[in-house]
């Protein structure tokens, strides 16, 4: 048995990429197991035989961490990248040993970084709290009409539609302060 040690994860129900985790959990030691396939876990309900509640699986050329509960995969987190190169390289001297049971199809699940600014900005204006929109308003058009509603109507078309940088550093400047 292999052991990683000292890495940080994000656990989530869908798969995150590294680079937009928000909660971060340190862990001084994981299992490492080598698959045939690691697409096998991520697009399945699958059951995993082993005592361990927090895993990390690779293939060779992706790894992924997992944390299992009454054995199934409940929860998945990417690896930092420098993490991911160092497991590719350590299982590959590992046997395959892990008994992986596919219960049911499950496609991968994938929250892109755009879809959560997305989903933010379209709760946001949804709240219809009136200096929210005419801020965002006025920052993406340089104007304020007088109609909420029509404010409301525009951002929530040009947000689904027409999503671009300027929406990325306002979603800094309010969530960040940067």
């Amino acid at each position: 048995m292999k052991f990683y040690y000292d890495i940080n994860l994000s656990f989530n129900d869908v798969y995150v990429n590294y680079y937009e985790w928000e909660d971060v959990e340190h862990f001084f030691r994981l299992p490492m197991f080598r698959v045939d396939n690691i697409r096998a876990i991520l697009e399945n309900k699958v059951e995993i035989d082993t005592d361990y509640k927090n895993i990390i699986v690779s293939d060779g050329v992706t790894a992924v961490a997992l944390e299992l509960i009454d054995k199934n995969v409940v929860y998945y987190s990417s690896l930092e990248y420098k993490d991911e190169l160092r497991v590719n390289e350590l299982v590959a001297y590992l046997d395959l040993t892990l008994e992986i049971k596919v219960l049911d199809k499950n496609p991968i699940k994938y929250i892109s970084n755009i879809d959560k600014k997305k989903k933010f900005y379209i709760e946001e204006i949804n709240k219809n709290e009136e200096y929210f929109i005419k801020y965002l308003y006025y920052e993406m058009t340089g104007d304020v009409l007088k109609s909420i509603s029509k404010m409301k109507n525009y951002l929530l078309d040009d947000i689904n539609n027409n999503f671009n940088d300027k929406y990325y550093q306002i979603y800094d400047i309010i969530n960040v302060g940067e």
